[in-house]
């Protein structure tokens, strides 16, 4: 809790939450403000990934960064978060979207969800930076640089990278991969006093009680899709092989059914 207590314990041992939620709690006391009530046709084994990475990366892009219809955009990390921006840049009406992954197998994934062009930075010969922007510049804008990137890897490096394909004078670098503890990012000052903007997000800066259930409505309309990166079900049992399928990059997201 907020206040560094605790509800629940097991026995004599106090438990904690995990990230403040309680996943696998049977059940649980809740203030009113933290529910959010979705229309009862939804099917719960899809919207679930609602509660994190759809809205987390639809979010960033509609709410935090506020992409504009036409824009040029990079995506780093081609994960679940990272296909969730490409979804909201696609509605959002971005017309280049670049997609960056050093796995070649999310190429067909983004290109599925709205990605107009990848990079796998392995392949490139020479510095990534330099190379994205190049990619960005056109006959009226031959300085470069995409209006809006994303960073989705939680990789302090690349969320330098990210920042420094923006364009100058007006681009937005959005932070929305967690670094590991004690991390922490750097750039030269000259990034930022040329007019770049270096921004983070939480839940995509989304409102749980009226933007979830928004989501919700819109995954079922059709205006969204979740079914085809829930490529794993588990029950609970089996939660490890869910872990390990990420760490080999091997699933989008996996869903415990319990």
């Amino acid at each position: 809790m907020p206040d560094g207590t605790s509800r629940f314990s097991l026995g004599s041992n106090k438990l904690y939450h995990y990230m403040g939620t309680s996943t696998f709690s049977n059940f649980t006391v809740l203030p009113e403000i933290a529910v959010a009530k979705i229309r009862e046709d939804a099917p719960f084994d899809k919207v679930c990934y609602i509660g994190c990475g759809v809205t987390t990366g639809i979010g960033a892009v509609i709410n935090t960064a506020k992409v504009d219809a036409g824009a040029k955009a990079i995506v780093f990390g081609l994960g679940g978060i990272g296909l969730n921006v490409i979804q909201g840049l696609r509605l959002a009406g971005a017309d280049m979207i670049i997609g960056v992954d050093i796995n070649n197998d999310k190429k067909a994934w983004g290109e599925r969800f709205g990605m107009t062009h990848f990079v796998n930075p392995k392949e490139v010969g020479g510095d990534l930076v330099p190379h994205l922007v190049n990619m960005t510049k056109s006959g009226a804008d031959q300085i470069g640089g995409a209006d809006y990137t994303f960073d989705c890897t939680g990789n302090v490096t690349v969320m330098r990278q990210a920042l420094e394909s923006c364009h100058r004078g007006w681009g937005v670098s959005v932070i929305i991969g967690v670094a590991g503890a004690g991390q922490e990012i750097s750039t030269r000052p000259f990034q930022l006093v040329t007019g770049r903007v270096w921004k983070g997000t939480a839940f995509g800066g989304a409102r749980g009680r009226t933007d979830v259930p928004k989501i919700v409505d819109w995954y079922m309309e059709g205006k969204i899709q979740i079914d085809p990166m829930i490529t794993h079900t588990m029950p609970l049992g089996e939660i490890n092989k869910g872990f390990t399928l990420m760490h080999e990059g091997k699933s989008i997201r996996s869903v415990v059914l319990y």
